[in-house]
């Protein structure tokens, strides 16, 4: 005959597991997904199949200098988004000087010195085209993988959206706030590492711009991301797009 310790160990055991049921396969298919999917990551997933970049990372031409500046003449719109390295992977171009109306110095790279090779090795990250003023950010929030709104320009930074005022994009899932012009680094919410920045190259002949690599780390601030598969953050929950361009909107 159960005795009362007994069936307390067995009513505490069940209701454990009933606890964590809904969990598991959510769970499974979450590591599954990183183990499987990006595991077997083949070339087919990159923008350009090339190995002319940085490190492990394809050489991609973005657009051409013309394309930003009559994007921002015509629209207002100083922002172009694209897809790299992998062609659903958004990122985006950003005239920081155009969205500040001011001259924009080179910004900090916050990993420098923190890893061997290139990527550690770059101290400042100069910007592109005629006022090097272009740069070019991840828009994938590294604290849970949610879509950045780079394109909605907001005058606060207590609005989700990218604040004229002061470079700061704030996402609206959970309210992580990284700061542009200072390399990315976050200046609110629960993101645990600043935003990647893209490398870019500028083609003073032709114009064109050139996405060659990515500075930072996505899951873990001890791994650098030296190939396109290496510590990726995609979440299977959120669908990522690339926005057409241009594509800006006014928020708060």
């Amino acid at each position: 005959m159960m005795n009362r310790r007994t069936f307390l160990r067995l009513y505490l055991v069940v209701g454990a597991a009933v606890a964590i049921a809904p969990l598991i396969k959510p769970l499974a298919d979450y590591v599954g997904y990183f183990y499987n999917e990006i595991g077997t990551m083949s070339k087919q997933y990159l923008v350009a199949n090339n190995t002319d970049g940085l490190s492990g990372f394809p050489k991609y031409r973005i657009a051409n200098i013309k394309d930003i500046q009559q994007q921002a003449q015509s629209s207002g719109c100083p922002v172009y988004f694209f897809a790299y390295p992998l062609t659903n992977e958004p990122c985006f171009l950003v005239d920081l000087q155009a969205l500040l109306g001011q001259p924009v110095p080179e910004i900090p790279n916050p990993y420098y010195g923190q890893y061997a090779g290139p990527i550690g090795q770059i101290k400042t990250i100069q910007g592109v085209g005629p006022n090097n003023s272009i740069y070019a950010f991840s828009d994938v929030c590294v604290h849970l993988g949610c879509q950045l709104p780079a394109q909605v320009l907001v005058t606060s930074e207590n609005n989700p959206g990218l604040d004229v005022t002061n470079s700061v994009l704030h996402c609206p899932c959970h309210g992580s706030l990284y700061s542009l012009m200072k390399g990315g680094v976050v200046v609110g919410g629960p993101a645990p590492r600043p935003l990647p920045i893209i490398f870019l190259e500028y083609d003073q002949n032709t114009g064109d711009i050139y996405a060659i690599g990515t500075n930072a780390p996505y899951f873990s601030a001890s791994i650098p991301r030296t190939t396109p598969a290496d510590n990726l953050l995609y979440d299977p929950r959120y669908s990522y797009s690339v926005p057409s361009n241009p594509s800006c909107s006014k928020g708060g």
